[in-house]
């Protein structure tokens, strides 16, 4: 027997049954999704329209931030330098 505990592997194998044993409760409460035809067609549709919608907002953005509504967590360097009068 190999006396090596490895901690970051049992916690990889612990999430990875945890998961799998959630998406098998999920799959027996709700069932499994039905091929329903034209699902494929739908899928498209929802990403290109997922797709225009962001480049939409990134165009209509004023700031010169990544996206734009990002919160600023603290104080920059300007605001920090007294202000020279």
């Amino acid at each position: 027997m190999s006396n090596n505990f490895n901690f970051f592997e049992w916690m990889r194998n612990g999430v990875k049954s945890a998961v799998l044993l959630g998406v098998s409760d999920a799959v027996e409460e709700i069932g499994m999704p039905t091929e329903a035809e034209g699902s494929e067609n739908n899928m498209l549709g929802f990403l290109q329209n997922a797709k225009t919608q962001k480049i939409s907002n990134s165009s209509s953005s004023t700031s010169g931030t990544r996206g734009g509504s990002r919160k600023r967590l603290g104080r920059s360097l300007k605001d920090i330098e007294p202000s020279s009068k």
